[in-house]
């Protein structure tokens, strides 16, 4: 997602996907949080997700995630 994506799915709560490296995508209730950390002087960009269970989240990287499609 890029960064206007995600502001807006971070207002919307939409649920989204989480496409690991190995291929497995998992379903979370929406993007919780949005961080911008500094590292070796760059801007580094991380999205939090909550579960479906909306009990705890997970930091993944903005690349990775995409909105949830029905038809999948």
């Amino acid at each position: 997602m890029t960064s206007q994506e995600l502001k807006q799915a971070l207002v919307n709560r939409k649920p989204v996907i989480f496409k690991r490296v190995n291929g497995d995508r998992l379903e979370y209730a929406y993007i919780s949080g949005i961080i911008y950390r500094m590292k070796n002087g760059k801007l580094d960009v991380s999205v939090e997700l909550m579960d479906k269970s909306l009990h705890s989240v997970t930091i993944v990287s903005p690349s990775q995630v995409s909105y949830l499609n029905k038809e999948e």
